[in-house]
């Protein structure tokens, strides 16, 4: 039985200097939540709520917490979390399907509102390590979506609504099959010459050879080394393309067409996160 797992929740953003990272994601045209501190947990962030419903998330990890934290990668893209019906429940498919997994477990964070302060709280489920090492899965069940998603948050100058595709790079994508058709289905996976595609409700990610991932982000380079996968980024949903160009011409930061029509901000100019732009 596949994952009950209804989209993508979020995609992470790891950066080493998160004043930098607020700054930059800024300029990009998004609305940051103020900073917020997981509890107990070493690590502070900012989030990018959209109003389609999900978001991505900068987050810097002290030096005491790397060693214990769920993922020790460079800087960029580092986890995606999928959007379960609840975490529980995906721990019971998970042991159905014979993984060894950890139980769900609490996590928060304060929020601070005019109101007072609340925590955020959340019940998370760490996947099994499944390939590509360059990505760490999780699903992110939310306790309190109400200190998440509020409208002074969703309101982006770039227009950005939700996170619509996750993209990464696989020298033999067809070898992740097997695992992700016991993941999710035969319904929800696609593999072609091209690549594979994973349908997760009205969003996928994106397995895309060298050569695919050349054909649609032509000005994008590659890194010399995909044995462990490379997380490139993610594909943004937003009103108007324009809208888009125009915010980052004034900020000074590059961006080029794709022959989809699609605007692409390269991973050197976005903390190392390909950040592909397509009307919604």
């Amino acid at each position: 039985m596949p994952l009950s797992v209804t989209g993508i929740d979020h995609f992470v953003i790891r950066v080493a200097d998160l004043d930098a990272g607020q700054r930059l994601f800024a300029k990009l045209g998004f609305t940051l939540t103020p900073r917020g501190f997981h509890v107990g947990g070493g690590s502070a962030n900012h989030t990018a709520p959209l109003s389609g419903g999900n978001y991505f998330e900068l987050i810097h990890l002290t030096p005491g917490a790397e060693a214990a934290h769920f993922f020790n990668l460079p800087a960029g893209p580092v986890a995606l979390a999928v959007a379960p019906r609840d975490s529980q429940t995906i721990y019971a498919e998970f042991k159905a399907l014979g993984y060894e997994v950890e139980p769900p477990r609490d996590l928060s964070r304060p929020v601070h509102l005019p109101g007072g302060t609340r925590d955020a709280r959340f019940l998370n489920m760490s996947f099994p390590p499944i390939p590509p090492q360059s990505v760490r899965f999780f699903a992110c069940q939310h306790l309190t979506r109400d200190l998440v998603w509020r409208p002074e948050w969703e309101a982006h100058a770039n227009g950005a609504e939700r996170v619509g595709e996750i993209i990464i790079v696989h020298s033999s994508p067809a070898d992740l099959a097997a695992t992700y058709v016991k993941l999710y289905g035969e319904a929800a996976t696609r593999v072609d010459g091209d690549g594979l595609a994973v349908a997760l409700g009205e969003d996928r990610i994106c397995f895309a050879t060298p050569q695919a991932f050349k054909a649609r982000f032509p000005a994008v380079p590659i890194p010399s080394d995909l044995s462990k996968g490379w997380f490139a980024g993610a594909t943004l949903r937003v009103r108007s393309l324009d809208q888009v160009a125009s915010i980052l011409s004034k900020a000074g930061i590059a961006a080029a067409r794709t022959p989809s029509g699609s605007l692409v901000v390269a991973p050197s100019e976005a903390a190392n996160t390909l950040l592909e732009f397509k009307a919604a």
